[in-house]
């Protein structure tokens, strides 16, 4: 049982946390008497928090001061009590017009004026004239506000004993929010609300970073600007002054720069990756180290006229016409040879970024020896440079990143499901998804259930039928979930789009699935959230990737070179993209990828997770502190689906 004492410092500390959420500094009186108004009220405990979030919205909507003192928050309390009789309730609306408050009943006249009774015996008269709350004159409140707060305010002139008294009280009261705010940092853990910790960021809100070679960081491009330039671009270009049917297509194709762009964007991102990687940085004092003890890059157009020589380059694979194959950097193209190369563990392709060795001939072409993927980076050393940039856009989270850390790992039961390919318009898969949904009601839930795609086990065809059909997968997926009310109300139902789902066609990233067939889910379960393909969820200090491609089976068709028989298929997967920072190095013919998005599907820095929701067998490892995993296909694979601990950082299949 909780002494009063306990639960009066609970109180305190609940009304300093929230009004610090308003970015609201109280007063030492100010807190007594919000304190000695909640006692008065009788406000339930359940209903504190909605309470003190009344409070301080209100303030904040009236007066816009950081301070807070007792005499301006009497005169919002006031004003707010005319419009609800219990503080913790917000005003009841007409249901016919949202904008008119409903009349009382009588039993609501005979609390309210017992609640003013009580509020008049602890704070004294109330003033005579009162405003609706819609038409307060913010002036009279200001000089009624003055008033109460003593003729020393308004005097010109005050004594230094005076301001020797305000300067002590304002130092107590600023001590005194120090105590609080200590004791709510050592019991924040006791009240973290962990659903609060999770964002799932879309692809198309994701903000854009470019790379700044003469400041040599990433600079953050604005939208608006982008977009302005986009249309005067797309106008000078047919010499028209403007129409605004064209600016979605522009948005969703781009120009021509921005494919120039974006390959320009995914080379300046890995060549400052391995400038700062010690092997390939110069020695700054030498003190008589040999200068060929690190690696150096040349540049293609310094080849020319050094034939005979060996050289390391870096590039993009680029297929010629006839066949050939060349290196392409932001200057330069040369020839390649690869009749007798080696290559290292990965899959390249035509479009992947890679290091090349060997040597430049008369006929200005290189043969080369080894070829490989850049070195990676891990995710640590990618924050160290640059922390201070936020790559997904998420809301600012108040704790640091290592209380952040603290907490993932406490919770140790928080784990996510995670199943691929399911296939709604399939009795099999709802009869099996309801097995695996009773096991989980009956122990502890996930936190969140992420189901990518295809829900369709065909390809979609755009029709009056086939609508229909899928829009019926989906209710009755909501009406399986429904059975299950805490599951339905308390976890996560996170929706990514496969290939055969409807809308975008077939370029990445890939929009989340149209609100008219996911409407009765949406309706019943309570945190569904439908995302575009490829997605990113922010969990704690953890950046999880969610990607539904068959890109295995796309790599391994498209590979120049052979792969590596010394590591397995899977890993070499892996260690492509992860190297590659980037989830589809696959040339554009193959598989489209919208210009204007690209930075989308990068991968940097290295995430703490990587889904790669593919029909290949299922998988899970870790490379470069990065745990990735395949789930596989749910319907092909036995039913079989996989289970991530974020605590841990290890999942298992199941």
């Amino acid at each position: 049982m909780s002494t009063p004492k306990a639960r009066m410092m609970a109180v305190r500390r609940q009304i300093v946390r929230t009004f610090k959420k308003h970015q609201l500094t109280l007063q030492l009186d100010a807190t007594e008497f919000i304190e000695d108004t909640l006692e008065a009220q009788n406000v339930p405990p359940e209903d504190l928090v909605d309470t003190l979030e009344n409070i301080a919205t209100g303030y904040v909507a009236r007066e816009g001061l950081n301070l807070v003192n007792r005499a301006r928050l009497e005169t919002v309390l006031e004003s707010m009590q005319k419009w609800t009789h219990h503080l913790h309730e917000r005003p009841t609306r007409n249901t016919l017009d949202p904008h008119k408050s409903q009349q009382p009943m009588p039993s609501q006249t005979h609390a309210l004026a017992s609640s003013q009774r009580l509020r008049q015996s602890s704070q004294g008269p109330m003033p005579p004239h009162r405003q609706d709350l819609e038409s307060i004159d913010m002036d009279s409140m200001r000089d009624q506000i003055q008033e109460l707060e003593g003729e020393h305010l308004r005097e010109p002139y005050r004594s230094a004993e005076d301001d020797y008294m305000m300067d002590q009280e304002f130092a107590d009261t600023q001590t005194q929010n120090g105590h609080y705010e200590q004791e709510e940092e050592e019991e924040e853990e006791d009240d973290v609300d962990i659903t609060e910790l999770l964002h799932v960021v879309d692809a198309f809100d994701m903000p854009q970073w470019a790379w700044a070679t003469d400041i040599k960081t990433f600079t953050k491009v604005d939208p608006v600007k982008r977009q302005q330039e986009i249309e005067n671009g797309h106008h000078a270009a047919n010499g028209s002054s403007g129409v605004h049917s064209t600016r979605i297509a522009n948005q969703i194709l781009g120009l021509a720069e921005e494919k120039t762009a974006m390959f320009r964007a995914r080379y300046h991102v890995l060549l400052q990756r391995i400038m700062r990687n010690e092997c390939f940085a110069p020695p700054v004092f030498t003190g008589g180290m040999e200068q060929d003890r690190y690696l150096k890059l040349t540049p293609l157009k310094a080849l020319k006229g050094r034939c005979g020589e060996r050289f390391l380059m870096f590039g993009m694979l680029v297929q010629m016409s006839g066949g050939k194959y060349c290196l392409e950097d932001a200057d330069d193209r040369v020839e390649l040879v690869l009749d007798h190369s080696q290559n290292s563990a990965g899959l390249f392709t035509e479009n992947c970024f890679v290091l090349v060795e060997g040597q430049y001939t008369d006929d200005n072409v290189i043969l080369v020896e080894t070829i490989g993927l850049p070195p990676p980076e891990l995710r640590e050393e990618s924050k160290k440079v640059f922390g201070n940039i936020d790559f997904l856009g998420v809301p600012r989270e108040m704790r640091s990143e290592e209380q952040l850390k603290v907490i993932a790992e406490e919770y140790e039961d928080i784990s996510f499901v995670i199943l691929s390919d399911l296939w709604l318009d399939q009795p099999k898969t709802l009869s099996t998804l309801r097995t695996i949904f009773e096991g989980y009601s009956n122990s502890t839930l996930p936190l969140a259930f992420i189901l990518c795609g295809s829900f369709k086990s065909q390809p979609f065809l755009y029709n009056g039928l086939e609508s229909g059909q899928y829009r019926d997968g989906f209710n009755a997926l909501a009406d399986l979930i429904a059975e299950f009310p805490t599951m339905a109300t308390f976890s996560y139902f996170i929706f990514v789009p496969g290939p055969n789902d409807p809308w975008g066609g077939s370029i990445l990233p890939r929009p989340k699935i149209p609100d008219f067939y996911t409407a009765k889910v949406r309706s019943l379960v309570k945190r569904s959230i439908f995302t575009s393909n490829p997605c990113r969820i922010k969990y704690c200090d953890q950046e999880i990737v969610i990607f539904r491609e068959d890109i295995l089976s796309r790599l391994l068709r498209n590979c120049i070179v052979p792969p590596c028989a010394d590591v397995v298929v899977q890993k070499q997967l892996v260690r492509t993209i992860i190297d590659g920072a980037h989830l589809c190095p696959l040339p554009l013919t193959t598989r489209q990828v919208s210009w204007a998005h690209d930075h989308a599907l990068r991968l940097y820095p290295v995430p703490d997770a990587l889904i790669l929701a593919d029909k290949f067998e299922a998988y899970n490892f870790k490379y470069q502190n990065c745990h990735s995993m395949n789930p596989g296909s749910f319907p092909t694979s036995d039913y079989s689906w996989m289970v991530y601990y974020p605590a841990s950082r290890r999942s298992d299949i199941w």
